[in-house]
């Protein structure tokens, strides 16, 4: 009986948080756009540079630049960036005490023109209306920080099948509901901030040390009284993070690890109550047991459907996304509790680099 009880709970809790919402967008556009500095983090990015930029070319979007940071990259990254209209910022080595990504979102910061800056990743192409419709919604909500819902282009099997690993996370850090500390959404190829509020709070100056920056940032916004969007409209980006699922383990590894500074306390009672909502409560010989796995499985299914592509079949084989988030839990537990150093893109970093739990630095200290 507990067991199902408990089932219950996390499924109510799932339909509470993850249930798509009807969006309403925005009707009327500004007067006059801003400015938009669209800055590009790229260090060896040679293979998906290119599409990248060919999508910011196709932006309808009227006033707009882009920065490219080429941070010490050994490929054609700089090559490919200068092949197309934009301003490419050949980027320094990076200070002690700073984190690669962060130091070339930084360099490219302080070139940047707009009123409104917009951090993306090499890995994303952005629709061509995207930015237009980005930017009505944040002059409309008078934001301080935007992001949105990605589409995760999914072109092999097992990254189709990987929609409920997505949609635990997205249920976790709450898109649909009020921004809050310890439980906000933010995803680091899609980062818009209004500059002056940006400068305020420190930028990437601020979590410079950390080993990712997107929820970092979206804290300090948030510590500092800004408000924090999630657009939940129709995708206005779409990315693929990982091509292997090597470097899928190892990339969500690093940022479940760097997330549980951000978390707040009940984050893994929660992921415990969806996942008795995903098995039944671990009862399967009854009626009603299977009637809660029936339905979150609906639930699941319409909620990735909000993520991107992936097929029905992972809903159906939810145990291999159960198999893989608790797997890259463990490791990202075991790393932290061991006090395990980092390697990503070829530099190391140590165990130092991921804040204590609730930990924000104010802007300017170490």
């Amino acid at each position: 009986m507990v067991g199902e009880w408990l089932a219950s709970i996390g499924l109510m809790l799932l339909i509470y948080r993850i249930w798509p919402r009807h969006f309403r967008p925005c009707m009327y556009e500004p007067a006059g756009w801003p400015l938009v500095s669209i800055i590009v983090p790229a260090r060896n990015e040679e293979n998906v540079l290119g599409q990248l930029l060919a999508s910011l070319d196709h932006l309808d979007y009227p006033h707009y630049e882009v920065i490219v940071v080429d941070d010490c990259s050994d490929d054609d990254t700089a090559a490919i960036a200068l092949s197309h209209k934009l301003r490419l910022v050949r980027g320094k080595e990076r200070p002690a005490g700073w984190n690669g990504k962060q130091w070339a979102c930084h360099q490219g910061a302080m070139a940047a023109k707009g009123s409104y800056l917009l951090f993306t990743d090499a890995d994303t192409i952005h629709h061509t209306t995207g930015l237009r419709r980005a930017m009505c919604e944040v002059l409309d909500c008078e934001a301080q920080g935007f992001t949105t819902l990605p589409a995760h282009q999914s072109p092999t099997l097992w990254e189709r099948l990987c929609g409920p690993f997505h949609v635990l996370l997205m249920a976790v850090t709450n898109p649909y509901g009020k921004a809050r500390p310890g439980q906000v959404f933010a995803i680091g190829q899609y980062l818009l901030f209004e500059r002056k509020f940006y400068d305020r709070f420190g930028g990437h100056t601020r979590v410079r040390a950390d080993w990712v920056e997107d929820i970092p940032l979206a804290e300090a916004l948030l510590a500092e009284g800004g408000r924090w969007v999630v657009y939940t409209g129709p995708a206005i980006f779409s990315v693929r993070m990982y091509e292997t699922m090597g470097d899928f383990v190892r990339g969500w590894r690093r940022n479940f690890r760097a997330g549980m500074g951000y978390s707040y306390w009940g984050a893994s009672l929660e992921i415990t109550l969806f996942m008795a909502a995903a098995i039944g409560g671990g009862r399967l010989n009854a009626l009603y047991p299977w009637l809660i796995i029936l339905l979150t499985a609906l639930v699941f299914l319409r909620a990735q459907e909000k993520l991107g592509r992936f097929s029905a079949w992972g809903v159906l084989l939810f145990p291999f996304s159960l198999v893989l988030f608790c797997w890259v839990s463990i490791l990202a537990v075991y790393d932290r509790l061991f006090n395990r150093p980092m390697n990503w893109k070829n530099r190391a970093y140590p165990a130092s680099a991921t804040p204590a739990v609730g930990q924000l630095r104010a802007p300017g200290s170490p």
